[in-house]
């Protein structure tokens, strides 16, 4: 009940602060881009466009709304509060990763009509939104401004992005699929391009490890280094 009730405020708090109307806004953006661009490029596109608005918009997004409510003082309450940490954080994911699975749907039901594995599909995102509102969660442990934030999420960005670029080079680089991003693309693309079954189950089981142990991290530094500021 604690958790439902954490889920409801975020909801209300998140939408009274505007930040679905910024995906509302983001996601037309996204409709209209794609509609301009030829169909043999859509169908590659689409799937990193989509890849990108759980991941990029997730991690930014989870900065603001912790900054917002260390402002407000929300994070001291915790320390008096029946509700734990972990609550609070996988609030905070499940909040988002809604607003990430309704605007990656949104994106594909209106700009893709060929053969997609839906399934396959839904779960990565939501995924991909676990992974990087988690490490959104981390990078904001001990952040005391915006600037500081952002600074800070630079080179996790790198470190999580530009291995994602071994998927279009050789077979050779499979083994960075063991990088959770890389492995998020990677189940992604294969939700358009019908990738064996065995292969979508290894990474999703894969995925939902990396999201259980990044979760776990992302608690106890959260704890550490925000509510209880050693």
């Amino acid at each position: 009940m604690r958790l439902i009730n954490a889920l409801i405020s975020d909801i209300k708090f998140q939408s009274k602060q505007g930040f679905y109307l910024v995906y509302v806004i983001i996601t037309a953006m996204y409709l209209i881009i794609l509609s301009l661009l030829p169909e043999n490029i859509t169908s590659i596109a689409l799937p990193l466009v989509v890849y990108s608005d759980p991941s990029v918009l997730g991690l930014f997004f989870i900065g603001g709304i912790i900054m917002l409510e260390k402002g407000q003082g929300v994070i001291q309450v915790l320390i008096v509060s029946p509700l734990t940490t972990g609550e609070y954080i996988v609030a905070k994911v499940i909040s988002l990763t809604i607003v990430s699975v309704a605007a990656a749907s949104a994106i594909t039901a209106l700009s893709f009509d060929g053969a997609l594995n839906w399934a396959v599909f839904l779960v990565s995102v939501a995924l991909t939104s676990g992974i990087f509102t988690l490490c959104g969660v981390v990078i904001n442990a001990g952040c005391t401004t915006v600037n500081q934030y952002i600074l800070k999420t630079i080179p996790y960005m790198l470190l999580l992005v530009l291995p994602c670029f071994s998927i279009l080079g050789s077979n050779l680089l499979y083994p960075l699929t063991l990088i959770p991003s890389v492995a998020a693309l990677r189940l992604m693309l294969g939700a358009f391009s019908e990738t064996v079954w065995y292969e979508s189950a290894a990474l999703i089981l894969y995925l939902f490890m990396a999201n259980f142990l990044l979760y776990k991290y992302a608690v106890k530094v959260f704890e550490k280094k925000t509510v209880y500021q050693d």
